[in-house]
């Protein structure tokens, strides 16, 4: 799970969390009226249809998909590769917005033909809400799906990096000018009550800073992809844990936890994929409980594999941690720790010569 974020569920094996934001608007809204707290629960609706779509489209281009975090001014859909197809990263970030559009024409046909009323009112707010979600979402910015289609556009024409940091700035340009509106709007007189100017101030605000928190995101997996060329997960390896077999009863955990002094316990599925024993697991409630009760997936990554794309892979599992094989041979583990560790050392010994890197 993500941190800031709670899981409520999950679609097609896709694991759906809401973060903590998009929650406190939820009840937020629920306090001020309990209409407007129905209109952003079915928001909230439109918008897991709108990721679902990103999602379902990654996954037919055998891309997987390991959870969905629904944010106050969108979602994301997280995957566990980081540099994807251009054609398919376009593919993948219009779907979204397209579906959008397609329900907001839908909720407006559907307002059309019927009676005024309050069942009207919010159908014809949810018609406006898609659009505008449609619209907004492709603008050429980070984290926007814009932005995502506006880099699969200038990777035709260049490297990963430059296509990255030339949407990053455009990015940049956005946000100002949103800074700038609010800005001109808050201090003009206009017929808006300074109660609906404070409003339109805050979600800017908001607006803003996940624009922000999302371009910067981007920004650092590029520069760390290029920094750290040359450097896979091999390097990060550990052994410190255990392997037991997967038909092994619990009360053998405690023993091996005890005598071992390790604390990640991983075992070996039928299908030779190693999992990780969630020793944490609430089914933990009886010592003759068989081990594959409380196997959870984890990455299972070549030792080639560059340390980016690992992080992509083991930032998208819930427990931070990941196989690291060679063929099928198990060389040890890595996990998040392991790794922040690896990329400080590693920066450090570079840093004389990584001029402009932030």
């Amino acid at each position: 799970m993500a941190q800031g974020s709670v899981r409520i569920g999950k679609i097609a094996g896709i694991d759906i969390e809401l973060h903590w934001l998009f929650i406190l608007l939820i009840l937020f809204f629920i306090y001020l009226s309990p209409l407007l707290g129905l209109i952003w629960i079915l928001l909230f609706i439109c918008v897991l249809i709108h990721e679902l779509s990103h999602s379902i489209t990654a996954m037919r281009n055998g891309i997987k998909v390991s959870r969905i975090i629904l944010l106050p001014i969108g979602g994301a859909s997280v995957i566990d590769q980081i540099e994807i197809n251009p054609s398919i990263e376009f593919n993948i970030s219009v779907a979204g917005p397209l579906m959008s559009l397609v329900l907001g024409g839908l909720f407006g046909i559907l307002v059309i033909f019927m009676p005024p009323g309050l069942i009207s009112y919010i159908v014809q707010y949810l018609f406006l809400i898609n659009i505008l979600l449609g619209l907004f979402n492709l603008l050429p910015a980070f984290p926007m799906d814009g932005g995502r289609v506006l880099r699969s556009y200038l990777q035709r024409r260049m490297n990963f990096y430059d296509a990255t940091m030339i949407t990053a700035k455009v990015s940049r340009y956005f946000m100002a000018l949103i800074i700038i509106g609010t800005v001109v709007f808050v201090a003009l007189p206009t017929g808006y009550s300074v109660y609906n100017k404070e409003i339109i101030l805050i979600w800017d605000l908001i607006i803003v800073f996940f624009l922000y928190e999302g371009m910067r995101a981007e920004e650092d997996n590029v520069l760390i992809k290029r920094e750290t060329a040359g450097l896979t997960i091999k390097d990060a390896v550990s052994r410190n844990y255990v392997v037991v077999g997967w038909n092994e009863k619990a009360d053998r955990l405690y023993r091996l936890v005890k005598t071992k002094q390790e604390h990640i316990i991983l075992t070996k599925s039928p299908e030779g994929t190693y999992c990780l024993v969630n020793i944490f697991n609430r089914k933990l409630i009886s010592h003759s409980m068989p081990v594959s009760d409380l196997a959870v997936e984890m990455p299972n990554i070549q030792s080639s594999s560059t340390i980016v794309d690992a992080v992509s892979r083991i930032e998208a599992n819930q427990f931070r941690v990941g196989a690291v094989l060679r063929g099928k041979k198990l060389l040890g583990i890595a996990t998040g720790q392991h790794i922040s560790a690896l990329l400080a050392l590693h920066m450090a010994g570079r840093s004389p010569s990584r001029k402009g890197f932030k």
